[in-house]
């Protein structure tokens, strides 16, 4: 499927031919999103729909790593998103993106560390941007991050460290 094809599926008033696009850029090894792509995945980033979100967050951030995500996963773990699979998936992207492209990005560690102190968000959601930033900061091999608990309370964490983390 050429670039402006891809478009055309991304921005369709048919949700299943979205989320079939989606799958195919997660699906696809090879060739990296264009600018056009990004850009309607970034709009779908934004959809009402929590299902669209999450689908574009993990094509474009997790699977990807595109950077140009990273202000629109940062708002939406600032209190923008209020779906907890998609809080959760945009937490696991930024620590992805940061660990992948080994550029220490101390607002997306600000975020992560916020995140992760924060008493009324879920414990699931939590304890990934905990773990996240442990990755991210190289603190945490990706095979040992794998093998954590999601949740905050099963985890053994440095309260010390992810405090100075979030300024």
């Amino acid at each position: 499927m050429d670039d402006r094809e891809r478009v055309r599926h991304l921005t369709s008033y048919d949700k299943e031919e979205v989320l079939e696009a989606l799958r195919e850029l997660k699906l696809d090894k090879e060739t990296p999103p264009s600018d056009e792509v990004v850009e309607a995945g970034l709009e779908l980033m934004k959809s009402l729909d929590s299902e669209l979100r999450y689908e574009a967050v993990w094509a474009l951030c997790l699977h990807w790593g595109h950077l140009r995500t990273l202000p629109m996963l940062r708002a939406m773990l600032e209190g923008q998103e209020k779906d907890l699979e998609v809080q959760i998936i945009a937490a696991r992207s930024i620590g992805s993106m940061v660990e992948r492209w080994g550029h220490p990005d101390e607002q997306s560690f600000r975020v992560l560390a916020r995140v992760a102190l924060d008493e009324s968000a879920a414990a699931e959601l939590r304890g990934v941007a905990y773990t996240s930033l442990r990755a991210a900061a190289g603190l945490l091999p990706p095979e040992e991050e794998a093998r954590l608990e999601e949740d905050i309370r099963q985890l053994d964490v440095d309260w010390k460290w992810l405090r100075a983390m979030a300024g």
